[in-house]
């Protein structure tokens, strides 16, 4: 592995994690960024951020696409866990389990977000997998760790019952940010959802089995984390640091 280190992170709303997939338009990779329910935390005074916040951009975002998609009721009136924030380009996790990894990311470091989209019309796969932002490490720090001005700027910080050894990760700005377009990787091959051959060739590979992104427990690192970037570099995506704007 490079010096320079990149984890490919699943983080947003899915089947499992809040029973909806977020539309994608297969034609021109327009797509909407929904994050997952917070759960049962409760927000700190101030900071509570809801599914009622992007509602508009919901909406016109289906205008835009000239289609007539439901927001899922469950969700309505219910918090969010806006997670990565590109607003703020940060990005939090858990000190155990896949948030082992994001523990182990440094200043230079990137991680390259991807989720599962629903077709709004028909196309070769049920589901879109692709990836729609990055972010490059600024520095990461301990929950405990973050300052009292910054608790604002993340899921993790937001919540009253904080977990203290959650990782914030803070990114550089001018090098985040959500893609103007979604970047499709995916592919269903041997059973489930793969990076495409070709895409793993074109990145120097993934450090998981065959490409496979259908679950994250564990977020691969990029084996040739340079050559990754180089391959974005190519796609021409423009870097948005808001979450819906």
């Amino acid at each position: 592995m490079n010096d320079r280190k990149g984890l490919l992170m699943r983080v947003g709303i899915d089947q499992t994690f809040g029973g909806y997939n977020a539309p994608i338009n297969p034609i021109t990779d327009d797509y909407m960024y929904l994050p997952i329910p917070q759960g049962k935390d409760e927000f700190k005074s101030g900071m509570r951020t809801s599914y009622d916040d992007l509602l508009p951009a919901f909406e016109s975002w289906c205008q835009k696409n000239d289609v007539e998609i439901e927001f899922p009721q469950n969700q309505i009136n219910k918090g969010c866990h806006l997670d990565p924030d590109f607003d703020f380009s940060t990005y939090g996790d858990q000190a155990t389990g896949r948030g082992l990894r994001v523990g182990d990311v440094q200043k230079g470091d990137f991680l390259a977000f991807f989720a599962s989209f629903k077709p709004i019309t028909k196309c070769d796969h049920n589901l879109i997998y692709a990836l729609y932002g990055i972010m490059v490490v600024d520095k990461v720090l301990k929950v405990k760790d973050v300052p009292v001005k910054d608790l604002y700027m993340n899921a993790h910080t937001r919540v009253k019952n904080t977990n203290d050894d959650h990782w914030v990760v803070f990114g550089n700005p001018l090098l985040s940010g959500r893609f103007s377009n979604a970047i499709p990787i995916g592919e269903f091959r041997n059973g489930s959802y793969r990076v495409k051959k070709e895409i793993l060739d074109e990145w120097g590979d993934i450090g998981v089995k065959d490409g496979f992104i259908q679950r994250s427990v564990c977020p691969p690192w990029f084996t040739q984390p340079e050559q990754f970037l180089k391959w974005l570099e190519s796609k021409q995506v423009k870097l948005i640091n808001s979450n819906w704007k």
